[in-house]
């Protein structure tokens, strides 16, 4: 029955007061019913055969006993002794004492939840009490071991916390205890080993449960199941656990066990499944294993096993699985393991066998899987595995095996998966092969495979996978594969077809990639492909394709990755392109396709990986509606006639790579992040490009524009604005009082009487000068400055964090070309964002260059970067804030060459702040644009 949903103690107890004031109002007082009718009235809040609550049909409360209710039974002396009421809504807050006949309580899939009643440990006369497959929480009462009679518990399938109670050892006559599928903590209690008549010990799927496997589990003979898979659980598997003498399933996998396979398993004559997959497992396979004759199951695959495969495995009669893939055995193939006639699964892959397959394994009869995989085998492949007639699957990828593919594969009619791929295998595909009906993966990738592709591939009707790439095939590829209905994949891709491409591949509806490059495939593409409706991959790269991409390409609503490179195509690119809304990829490098790109690409919001339009005869300007390929990470325009400006390219704000050579592109290159890391390769034979500053103007024009005369007032220029307008809260500069008009508005200094800048002051950065760059001139003569005698140290401690400084800066108003820029920029940081060069907090001490880059790849706001004092002043001065923000940048460049030159950053700086004319407009772009976040 199907659940309708847990509900809460609480409400189900609320419903059932209303409940049961209803039954007595309409029957009267139930004086008549039994104490164990009544208290079973206490448990029901309401019954449930679908949706409709009510009292289940069988509960008449006027009866004198409830011992013709539905799930109850009782004894002769009509005392309730079982209980059972999957699928019902039930209250237990708390359990009545009065049933204290019960013998066995079965409430599971009962909706129940909220936590165990501790009550129920009263009940002492209870074998069973299964409360599995409900929405019980919190932890197992301790109580619960006072149930001495107690022979089942089973708690699996809840949400159960906190550990297991140690009191449950208690119960000496438990013999099966389920507490798997819980969120169950701490270790398993040693004292469980006490429980002597325990034949079932389930505890997986706890993934919180930790510890090791106590020793003391080694006493429970009486075992026949211990699952611990899914766990925390730790160390080494005891030795101990051979005393098991009767397990029979050991399910151990999945958890963090490690250290060797104890060889005393092999005393556990009763094994039958032995899991002990996916683990940390070291050592060599115990041939002791070999000793049990009842071993139907033995998986140890992803573990870190080495050494041999032990012959002695052949002793196990009765495998059926063997399961040693994903460790590091090497060796051969022991031959013995061919005495295993009803083994059907044999997986040896991914490990460092040699040698050769057995021949003998043929006498496998049972086999139906054999996976070989990723080894290091070698030799040919046995004729004689034609033999295996119940064989499915077959995976021998990934060796070294030579030779050719015996034919007598055609007599393994129950094959579906054949996978011989990257091996040295050469000759032709036996056309057996394509007569086996059943087979529906067809791999052969990475081979010397020659001759055709014959027309019988058509016989494959339950082909689903076709993967022939990367051999030597020749000749036409046959129309009859047309005729593959079931066909997803088709990898056919470097090979030597030629000739055309069938326009019979569309007739393969279901078809999801269509892979054929690196071919001589000649003529024009089909129209007709544009009828794959559920293509997903299509390349047809590195071929002797003519003709235009058909306009029906706009049909591939699925398609993600578009590639038609290296081809000989001419034309447009057509505009049906807009419909692939899922495209990621898009590559038609290398034709020569000519017209403009078509502002419809812009569109494509979905192109993530590249778009390479290189080497074609593309002419015009970029379409700015390619400003909405935000995603885009790899963009490639070179070797096309392209010209214009390159602006829209600025706000392709995901790109990491970019080729825009060989073009006749012109204009000023965006100022970004992401451009200002590109080097000159990126722009080659673009003569009509030049550097910018502010993404608008050339920067030769900028540096005219600041009428500097000499490198020397230039240097002067820096030096006192840096000073004056950013660095005066990092220098002791002491203006001379006399002089103090000139610079009385860049910055506000409280000094209350102490002259030697012992006490705090306040810097007020980018506060609107009235004066002009002449008037600092004009004052910057050597007697204007006093120098403090702290200036060198203080500079010198600002330095220290950066990696040097000039020291002809301490002492002289001169400063020269090679001055450290790279010390300037983390300076101005330090001012504009309140934090020191390395400010070590709690959980973050990055140098200030580092955490601001951190700050602008995670794309925050760049306002979030500034000081919270800054971040209040009117918009214009945050614009001119960011601006500055953004030449600090510039200044920091990882790589020197980059950088630019102190004039330059003056020249910048003098950008910086707008005419007084322009003090209300904001209309001007920062170097670094703010995030949008809506």
């Amino acid at each position: 029955m199907k659940k309708t949903g847990t509900v809460s103690i609480a409400s189900l107890t609320f419903f059932f007061f209303f409940f049961s004031m209803a039954i007595l109002s309409f029957t009267g007082p139930t004086t008549s019913l039994s104490p164990d009718g009544q208290a079973l009235l206490s448990l029901l809040a309401t019954a449930s055969t679908g949706s409709s609550p009510g009292l289940l049909p069988s509960w008449d409360p006027s009866l004198p006993t409830p011992c013709s209710w539905q799930g109850v039974i009782c004894s002769p002396q009509g005392r309730v002794i079982s209980l059972s009421l999957p699928d019902t809504f039930l209250n237990l807050t708390t359990f009545p004492p009065e049933l204290s006949s019960l013998q066995r309580l079965n409430l599971s899939s009962s909706n129940i939840s909220g936590a165990i009643p501790p009550s129920l440990g009263a009940l002492s006369s209870l074998r069973l009490l299964d409360l599995s497959d409900n929405a019980l929480s919190g932890p197992i009462p301790p109580q619960l071991g006072a149930i001495t009679s107690l022979e089942f518990l089973l708690l699996n399938s809840n949400r159960l916390s906190g550990s297991i109670p140690a009191a449950l050892a208690n119960l000496t006559s438990l013999q099966v205890l389920c507490l798997q599928d819980n969120l169950l903590s701490g270790s398993i209690p040693s004292q469980l080993g006490s429980l002597l008549s325990l034949q079932q010990f389930r505890i997986g799927g706890n993934p919180y449960l930790t510890g090791q496997l106590p020793p003391q589990l080694g006493l429970l003979t009486n075992l026949t199941t211990f699952g611990a898979a899914a766990t925390g659980l730790s160390g080494a598997i005891p030795m101990e656990f051979g005393n098991l003498v009767s397990l029979q399933t050991l399910a151990l996998y999945n958890t963090d066990i490690s250290g060797p396979v104890p060889p005393a398993l092999g005393s556990c004559s009763e094994l039958a499944s032995l899991y002990l997959h996916m683990n940390k497992i070291t050592g060599t396979i115990p041939p002791e294993l070999g000793k049990l004759q009842k071993l139907t199951s033995l998986l140890l695959w992803g573990n870190s096993l080495t050494g041999l495969i032990p012959g002695e495995l052949a002793n196990c009669s009765e495998l059926v699985v063997l399961d040693l893939s994903a460790n590091k055995l090497y060796g051969e193939i022991p031959g013995e393991l061919a005495r295993l006639v009803v083994l059907e699964q044999l997986h040896l892959s991914d490990n460092m066998l040699t040698g050769l397959i057995p021949e003998e394994l043929s006498n496998c009869s049972s086999l139906t899987a054999l996976q070989l995989d990723k080894n290091a085998l070698s030799g040919s492949v046995p004729w004689q595995i034609g033999n295996l007639k119940s064989l499915q699957s077959l995976f021998l990828w990934g060796n070294s095996f030579s030779g050719t593919i015996p034919r007598s594969f055609g007599n393994c009619t129950q094959l579906y998966a054949l996978d011989l791929s990257n091996n040295r295998l050469t000759g032709t595909i036996p056309e057996e092969i394509f007569g086996l009906k059943k087979l529906s993966k067809l791999l052969l990738l990475g081979n010397s495979l020659t001759g055709v592709l014959p027309s019988s591939v058509a016989n494959c009707q339950s082909m689903v996978r076709l993967r022939l790439g990367e051999n030597q095939l020749s000749g036409e590829i046959p129309r009859e594969i047309g005729q593959l209905q079931n066909l997803v994949f088709l990898d056919l891709y470097s090979n030597h077809f030629s000739g055309k491409l069938p326009s019979e591949i569309a007739d393969i509806t279901v078809l999801e990639l269509l892979d054929v490059h690196d071919n001589h495939i000649s003529g024009e593409i089909p129209p007709r492909l544009g009828e794959l409706m559920n293509l997903e991959q299509l390349d047809l790269g590195g071929n002797s394709i003519t003709g235009e991409i058909p306009t029906s390409f706009g049909n591939f609503s699925y398609l993600n990755k578009l590639i038609l490179k290296n081809n000989m195509l001419t034309g447009s690119l057509p505009k049906s392109t807009r419909n692939l809304q899922r495209l990621t990829l898009l590559d038609v490098s290398g034709n020569g396709l000519s017209g403009p790109i078509p502002p419809e690409i812009g569109s494509l919001t979905s192109l993530t990986v590249c778009l390479n339009l290189s080497s074609n005869r593309f002419v015009g300007e970029i379409p700015q509606e390619m400003s909405g390929l935000t995603q885009l990470q790899s963009l490639d325009l070179s070797s096309n006639m392209l010209g214009g400006g390159i602006e829209v390219l600025g706000l392709l704000t995901s790109l990491t790579s970019l080729n825009i050579s060989y073009n006749n592109f012109s204009g000023p290159i965006p100022v970004t992040p992401f451009f200002r890391t590109l080097s000159s390769n990126s722009y080659l034979q673009n003569p009509d490009l030049c550097g910018s500053f502010d993404g608008y103007t050339c920067s030769s024009d900028l540096v005219r524009r600041t009428a500097i005369r000499s490198i020397e007032t230039v240097a002067l220029v820096c030096a006192i604005l840096g000073s004056v307008t950013l660095l005066l809260v990092a220098t002791r500069i002491l203006v001379n009082r006399n002089r103090e008009l000139a610079v009385a508005n860049s910055a506000t200094i409280s000094f209350s009487g102490y002259d030697d800048f012992s006490y705090p002051w306040t810097f007020i950065p980018f506060q609107r000068l009235s004066f002009t760059v002449d008037n600092i001139l004009e004052c910057l003569k050597d007697e204007n400055l006093m120098i403090s005698p702290n200036f060198h140290q203080a500079m010198s401690r600002i330095a220290g964090s950066y990696g040097y400084m000039a020291p002809e800066y301490g002492y002289t108003t001169k400063i020269t070309e090679k001055s450290d820029v790279y010390s300037y920029g983390v300076v101005l940081l330090e001012i504009l964002s309140g934090r020191s060069a390395i400010q070590r907090t709690a959980g973050d001490s990055l140098h200030i260059v580092e955490w601001v880059r951190k700050k602008m790849s995670s794309f925050e706001p760049a306002l979030n970067i500034l000081d919270s004092k800054l971040q209040g002043m009117p918009d214009q001065m945050v614009q001119e804030m960011l601006r500055a923000l953004g030449i600090a940048m510039l200044c920091v460049n990882s790589a020197p060459s980059d950088r630019p030159t102190m004039k330059e950053v003056v020249a910048l700086l003098m950008e910086v702040k707008s005419p007084p004319e322009e003090s209300g407009r904001t209309s001007q772009q920062p170097l670094i644009k703010p995030v949008n976040h809506k």
